[in-house]
């Protein structure tokens, strides 16, 4: 054999053993023991994942090694089953006559996020229910200042608050298993009929430490499980990206509308989004669009979605 196909095997077996485990890593995530509690930032960005594998395909066909390229290839399709439907912008489809609603969902960061310059820029958003989480003490009473013009009716519990141009009823603080109040469900009274809102600030997380947020999103599963309403919205930071394993048993009974442009719509870090840690689920809706816009100083990028009724 030439000295330089002996070169080229091993190099093409490891190619091979990696496009192997990043593509099964795709399919299978979610059965992988979460081990030292890497699971978590691993899980939140495996989008990102289709970057290795194509700097492994170019490897393997820079270098003839035929079975690093079928592996490559195969690690390629994985990721476009599990991620091309994602990335394909919002086809909206027609629905009932009913008037669409659009909601506004922003982690404000506090008072270093600029709360006020985030309340001025959301009513530019025309969004008609607005959920900002982290409203501290410092910031509540210039966003209520702000907001209260556009939006006469607001709940809020803890640093999660709710503005809306709708009547709400029914507040109701929610804990979910955290011990304090840091999540909210509320009834909004629109001209469609009546629509269930869940603004939401999970716990935050850390590799090995997780399980409060884990928890709340769990406690908020079965809540949405046992509701009744034809119309569900459920939005904020829920501290989770898409793929993340404590989220998706709440894709199983609310949808989240792929973005009206290009892409996976990631919301954090604001300067450079690498993972969508800020949702709109919904149920009972037909989405007409989805987008992440920055408002303010925040480190997360604002969800704007505009939904219409289609129950």
């Amino acid at each position: 054999m030439p000295e330089p196909a002996r070169r080229r095997r091993p190099a093409g077996i490891l190619i091979a053993l990696c496009a192997a485990l990043l593509g099964a890593a795709i399919l299978w995530h979610a059965q992988v023991p979460d081990l030292l509690g890497l699971a978590l930032p691993f899980e939140a960005v495996l989008p990102w994942l289709g970057i290795p594998i194509a700097l492994l395909l170019l490897a393997a066909l820079f270098r003839r090694a035929w079975f690093g390229i079928l592996m490559s290839l195969a690690a390629v399709a994985a990721w476009s089953i599990v991620f091309t439907p994602r990335v394909l912008p919002l086809e909206p489809v027609s629905g009932s006559g009913a008037a669409a609603i659009t909601v506004l969902t922003q982690n404000l960061h506090g008072v270093d996020g600029s709360p006020e310059k985030s309340a001025r820029a959301a009513i530019g958003q025309q969004a008609d229910i607005v959920a900002f989480e982290e409203v501290d003490a410092a910031a509540r009473g210039t966003v209520d200042e702000v907001l209260g013009g556009a939006y006469p009716h607001a709940v809020r519990v803890g640093t999660v608050s709710l503005w809306s141009r709708f009547p709400l009823s029914n507040l109701e603080p929610l804990d979910l298993g955290l011990g304090w109040k840091r999540a909210l469900r509320v009834t909004a009274e629109t001209p469609s009929g009546p629509v269930r809102v869940y603004a939401v600030h999970a716990a935050s997380t850390r590799i090995g430490a997780h399980e409060e947020r884990d928890r709340m999103l769990d406690e908020l599963r079965q809540e949405i499980q046992q509701d009744g309403a034809s119309r569900i919205i459920a939005m904020g930071d829920f501290n989770a990206g898409t793929d993340d394993r404590a989220f998706a048993p709440l894709l199983e009974l609310l949808r989240e509308p792929r973005d009206s442009s290009w892409g996976f719509g990631f919301t954090w870090p604001a300067e450079f989004p690498v993972v969508r840690i800020d949702h709109v689920l919904e149920r009972g809706f037909d989405p007409r669009a989805m987008r992440t816009v920055k408002l303010g100083d925040s480190d997360h990028l604002a969800v704007v979605a505009t939904l219409r009724p289609s129950v």
